[in-house]
């Protein structure tokens, strides 16, 4: 059977593979989209998607109901259960095996890039990972790479034949720089 590669091979080049992206990626942190629920302590105005500021229940029933956590009273103004937002959210998210790559279109990565104004840091982030991640990155509300939040530039794309495809996910940081509270500026 000239020509032909077994199924041992094919499995050994696999295995061998996932060894390889397994030694070189890194672990990205990718947040979904928050699930939102009402409030059950207070009334949502939809007009201005935010708490009506009163109370869906007396007194009387917060202590029947005995559950300080869900049911608190108040007379108007801000929900203690939810800060006035009017609903509860609850945070997703899901750790990735990505190959990281920063600056991708400098020929040096990670390197510092000299400017007149100062030093400055990569600001793109290239991830390439399994097609499989496609719907949680075209969904994400943003992805922590080496802890900085970064936002996706552009769609993900897949590039590859079959499945031989890569998903590549290009990234920029959302950080502000920290200012220096104690440097003195002048107005010139």
């Amino acid at each position: 059977m000239r020509g032909k590669i077994s199924s041992k091979t094919k499995n050994r080049f696999k295995n061998s593979i996932r060894s390889v992206i397994k030694g070189l990626g890194r672990k990205v942190l990718v947040y979904k989209k928050p699930i939102q629920n009402e409030c059950q302590n207070c009334y949502f105005d939809k007009l201005t998607n935010r708490s009506s500021g009163k109370c869906k229940w007396t007194i009387e029933e917060v202590e029947a109901k005995n559950d300080p956590t869900n049911y608190k009273w108040f007379r108007n103004g801000r929900c203690p259960i939810c800060s006035g937002k009017g609903y509860l959210e609850v945070k997703r998210k899901s750790w990735i095996s990505c190959l990281v790559t920063w600056e991708p279109n400098m020929r040096f990565d990670n390197s510092l890039t000299y400017t007149p104004a100062g030093i400055e840091g990569a600001t793109l982030v290239q991830l390439k990972t399994d097609p499989k991640y496609y719907d949680l990155f075209i969904n994400c509300v943003s992805i922590v790479v080496d802890n900085i939040e970064c936002k996706l530039s552009k769609p993900p794309t897949l590039r590859g034949l079959g499945n031989k495809s890569v998903l590549v996910i290009v990234a920029f940081t959302a950080e502000k720089l920290k200012t220096d509270n104690d440097e003195i500026r002048k107005g010139y």
